[in-house]
C-alpha cells in the first residue's frame, strides 16, 4: 500500500466529522486535531489516538494536508499560510468571504501545485451523485423547476462570530444556502438571471439575513429555487429537494439516502443507499474526505476545486446585489 497522507483537522465543531473521516480512512494518517478549546481537542485526540494542540501553525511541518473548519473570516488567511507551507488544503465553505480573497487562495494553490478543495459535502453523497446521473440520462424528462427547502433553528447567540455579517460573509444564504446553490449550478449549468430576498425576522440577533429565498434562471430554461432559514423552530422537514420535469417529479428526501420518482401512476423508489454504508461517526463527510485524499494521491483536480467554488460564491454575491425592486405605492 502507498504511504498514508499525514493529516490535521483545524477546528472541532464541524471539524469533528472531518477528524472521524480521516481517522476512518485507509488513505490517511490523522496526526493532529486543533482547537482553541484545548480540553475539547484533548478529548478528541484521546478518542482517535492522535496528538492535539491549540496552535495550528506549530504542526504544519508534521503533516501533508490540513482540513480547515474554522470561522469563515479565517479561511483565507489560514489557507494561504498552509499553502505557503506546501500543504494540501480542504476548506469548509465558504472558500473566503470576498472574491479578492478567493482568487488569492486559488492562485496561491495553483502556483504551489497543491490540492485545494472546497468542502461541498452534498456533491459526494451517493444519492445526489446518482440524481445527477439520472438528470443527465434524460430518461425522466426535461427539468422545468427545481426547489430546495432547508429549515433549521439556531439559538440566539449575539456574541458569536455567526452574528457578525463581516465574519460570516453575509447571512444564511451565503453560509448554508451555498450548498444548494452549488447543487443547482452542478445539475443545470450556466445561470442567466438571479434574484433573492432575505429577512432578519426571527433571527434579529444576526446582522445578516437569517431567512432567504433565492431564484436562478438557467440558460436551458430551467428555474431553480432555494429557501433556507435558521429561524424555523420545530421544523418537521429540515431539508427537501424536488425537481419537476416534463414527465413527473424527482424527490430527494431529507436523509439524502434515496431518490423517488412520482407520476400519476404513483411513487417509485429508483435509488436507495444501503443503511450499513452510512452508519459511521463521520457521516456523509466520509465521502468528500475520501475524494480529497484520492485527489492528493493521484494528482487530480477535485470535483469541488477552488474555481468551481468561486462560481457558486459569485452567483450568491449576484443574488445579494439583486435584492428586489420597490413595489410602486399604487400597487400596495
Amino acid at each position: 500500500m502507498s504511504k498514508k497522507i499525514r493529516t490535521a483537522v483545524v477546528g472541532l465543531n464541524m471539524g469533528l466529522q472531518h477528524a472521524y473521516a480521516f481517522h476512518e480512512s485507509e488513505q490517511a494518517d490523522l496526526r493532529w486535531v486543533v482547537d482553541l478549546d484545548e480540553a475539547r481537542a484533548k478529548s478528541v485526540a484521546e478518542e482517535l489516538g492522535c496528538s492535539y494542540t491549540s496552535d495550528w501553525t506549530a504542526i504544519l511541518d508534521e503533516v501533508d494536508a490540513v482540513s480547515l473548519c474554522t470561522p469563515h473570516h479565517l479561511h483565507a488567511p489560514q489557507a494561504l499560510q498552509a499553502i505557503a507551507a506546501g500543504k494540501h488544503v480542504l476548506v469548509e465553505k465558504p472558500l473566503a468571504n470576498t472574491e479578492e480573497d478567493c482568487l488569492r487562495v486559488i492562485r496561491a494553490a495553483e502556483e504551489k501545485k497543491v490540492t485545494l478543495m472546497m468542502a461541498y459535502v452534498l456533491r459526494y453523497i451517493p444519492a445526489i451523485v446518482r440524481l445527477k446521473e439520472v438528470l443527465n440520462s434524460g430518461r425522466y424528462g426535461r427539468p422545468i423547476n427545481a426547489s430546495c427547502w432547508v429549515e433549521g433553528f439556531l439559538p440566539p447567540n449575539p456574541d458569536s462570530w455567526f452574528a457578525r455579517k463581516e465574519k460570516l460573509g453575509g447571512g444564511v444564504l451565503f453560509s448554508h444556502g451555498c450548498h444548494y446553490v452549488d447543487l443547482l449550478l452542478w445539475f443545470f449549468g450556466k445561470p442567466e438571471l438571479v434574484a433573492s430576498l432575505g429577512t432578519r425576522l426571527g433571527t434579529e440577533w444576526m446582522e445578516g439575513e437569517g431567512t432567504a429565498h433565492a431564484t436562478i434562471a438557467f440558460s436551458s430554461g430551467t428555474l431553480g429555487h432555494v429557501s433556507c432559514s435558521w429561524g424555523i423552530k420545530h421544523s418537521g422537514a429540515p431539508a427537501r429537494f424536488h425537481i419537476q420535469t416534463t414527465e413527473g417529479l424527482l424527490a430527494l428526501p431529507a436523509d439524502y439516502r434515496k431518490i423517488e420518482w412520482v407520476t400519476d401512476k404513483g411513487t417509485e423508489t429508483i435509488y436507495e443507499e444501503a443503511p450499513a454504508s452510512i452508519e459511521r461517526k463521520s457521516g456523509s463527510v466520509k465521502y468528500e474526505v475520501e475524494h480529497f485524499l484520492s485527489c492528493i494521491a493521484g494528482g487530480r483536480e477535485p470535483e469541488t476545486n477552488g474555481r468551481d467554488a468561486l462560481r457558486s460564491h459569485r452567483t450568491i454575491w449576484a443574488m445579494y446585489a439583486s435584492r428586489g425592486e420597490k413595489v410602486p405605492e399604487a400597487a400596495r
